[in-house]
């Protein structure tokens, strides 16, 4: 089957390099700067160049020394398209770890986040535009983003480390999450026993 799409895509499977692995944790360094704003009040307080490249650098370190350097990356080089494939993985408590497989697509028009449910992929329009403008989005997901799940577990983390009595609403407003997502993924995670 590999061959097949070898022969017709030009397809190739293999480990990133450095420099996209690089680039890849630039993009969801910037992708959880631009999150983390969105759940601001209004109005929201102005923030300097300095604040946010300093967040983008701490993130980019962080998103990093989880994802380590073993990205997978699946290449169709006929359409100038990719598709890496990454794990994020933690300790969540003692024995116990969080294991996060997440996919982020690349077309020269730049990356966007791929769901669990994205699985076609049409790769003669890829080759000219990004791959969300050409998906109609309804409704919420049966289940929760990956990164709203990692967040959720690290805000719960947080919460049994300083006091479980804190006020949930000021927690996520220091995390950039919304509570009603926080209070959706835990009751999905609970379902699970997770």
């Amino acid at each position: 089957m590999i061959t097949d799409l070898k022969d017709k895509y030009d397809f190739e499977l293999r480990i990133a390099t450095k420099e996209e692995v690089r680039l890849l944790a630039e993009f969801l360094a910037k992708k959880k700067w631009e999150d983390s704003r969105v759940y601001i009040k209004e109005p929201k307080p102005k923030v300097t160049k300095t604040e946010k490249e300093n967040f983008i650098s701490k993130e980019r370190t962080h998103i990093l020394e989880l994802i380590g350097s073993k990205v997978l990356v699946q290449d169709y080089k006929k359409y100038n398209v990719s598709i890496f494939v990454y794990n994020y993985i933690r300790e969540y408590d003692e024995d116990i770890i969080s294991s996060l497989t997440s996919r982020v697509i690349s077309t020269k028009k730049g990356m966007e986040f791929l769901e669990n449910e994205d699985v076609l992929f049409n790769l003669r329009e890829l080759k000219s535009s990004i791959y969300y403008k050409n998906k109609v989005k309804s409704g919420r997901r049966n289940r929760p983003s990956e990164e709203s799940i990692q967040k959720t577990l690290e805000i719960k983390k947080y919460i049994e480390i300083t006091n479980p009595e804190i006020n949930i609403d000021k927690i996520c407003h220091k995390f950039g999450f919304s509570k009603t997502t926080y209070y959706r993924v835990i009751k999905w995670l609970e379902v699970r026993n997770m």
